[in-house]
């Protein structure tokens, strides 16, 4: 029998709906070549859903969650919810509950789409970023004291264990390893003013490459490194991990190099487990008031990652050889926004060479 899947929607806020629209429905041209099939059940849970009934995401509908095969995330955030609450009580909640320990950044340019990084094509851009997405600076070890005062105190401590290091180490290798990557892994930290949680990465980092892994080359760079090496010399880069932190900032490089946020997908991955999948929800323009020309290449990468998770590997294979056909034949434009089409008319393009 063909496979089905059921896979959860939260359209979120701001360019969200038309993005994941543009997602679903190219999952579906997807679904229909390759014989298999798809059900979509939508969440409510954002910022304007919170305004208008106070609810953020409730137990019930968190506890659901595992039980689907994926999760399409288009973002949440508006201008009058307080700020981080949205994330913290929706995106990372899902994040947690599921353990959701890899974000995976595949970062790679489209031929037709303009870098900003000057002098650089698509041979030059098309690497991974690992980020372990568990532990580290998670706000969930640290505190505050005499808040308001001038003796005012606050910390936050990054704690990693072995095994949350193993686990995304793990990971990194693994993909460097598939046939459709290049068989090098970068590591970054600061082994300067992180000596000790640098050391933990390093030296696993090493053992598990000798030991399991010696056909993976190996790197390492700090982290004020490899930012000016992404942005001089991306070409050199097949896998970069790294923890949380570091993680985050890296990824808005890759971002900016292959586009902008409107090119750049995200994973959140347990592997084997339930998965969530969007465009990259960096930049406040993401949020402003819904229009029919967000760009939704980022929303169709994840479409595609999604698939790969659920090792439907040809049909997204096929994905991905539609948005490069579309962007290679077709002016898309910068970003965020749509230069010329509408949100719909440029899912049409990607679903239409499916």
């Amino acid at each position: 029998m063909p496979n089905a899947y059921d896979i959860a929607v939260f359209s979120g806020d701001g360019h969200g709906p038309q993005v994941m629209k543009a997602a679903t429905r190219v999952l579906t041209a997807a679904a229909s070549r390759y014989n298999f099939s798809i059900r979509f059940t939508e969440y409510p849970h954002s910022g304007s859903h919170y305004l208008e009934t106070g609810e953020l995401l409730p137990d019930p509908v968190l506890e659901k969650l595992p039980a689907y095969d994926g999760i399409l995330f288009g973002g949440v955030s508006h201008p009058d919810v307080e700020p981080g609450l949205l994330a913290r009580e929706i995106l990372l909640k899902i994040t947690r509950y599921l353990d959701l320990y890899i974000s995976l950044r595949p970062v790679r340019l489209s031929p037709g789409v303009k870098s900003y990084l000057r002098n650089k094509g698509p041979q030059h851009i098309d690497y991974c970023v690992v980020r372990e997405n568990s532990a580290g600076i998670n706000g969930s070890v640290g505190g505050a004291m005499l808040t308001g005062t001038d003796l005012e105190v606050a910390q936050e401590t990054m704690m990693y264990s072995r095994m949350q290091v193993d686990r995304c180490l793990r990971f990194a290798f693994e993909l460097a390893g598939r046939a459709d990557r290049r068989g090098a892994v970068t590591l970054s930290g600061k082994s300067s003013l992180l000596p000790h949680v640098n050391a933990l990465w390093m030296r696993a980092f090493s053992e598990m490459g000798e030991i399991d892994f010696p056909e993976i080359r190996r790197h390492y760079l700090g982290v004020d490194d490899i930012a000016m090496q992404m942005v001089r010399y991306p070409e050199q880069f097949d896998v970069i991990v790294t923890g949380n932190l570091f993680g985050d900032i890296l990824a808005d490089i890759g971002a900016v190099s292959q586009g902008g946020v409107g090119y750049a997908a995200v994973g959140s991955i347990h592997p084997g487990k339930t998965g969530m999948f969007g465009p990259m929800r960096a930049g406040a323009e993401f949020y402003e008031a819904s229009t029919d020309q967000a760009n939704p290449i980022a929303a169709i990468s994840a479409a595609s990652m999604l698939l790969r998770h659920l090792r439907e590997n040809e049909a997204a294979a096929r994905i991905e050889d539609s948005i490069m056909a579309a962007t290679a034949t077709e002016v898309i434009g910068e970003g965020t926004m749509l230069s010329r089409f509408t949100t719909d008319e440029v899912a049409g393009m990607v679903a239409s060479r499916i």
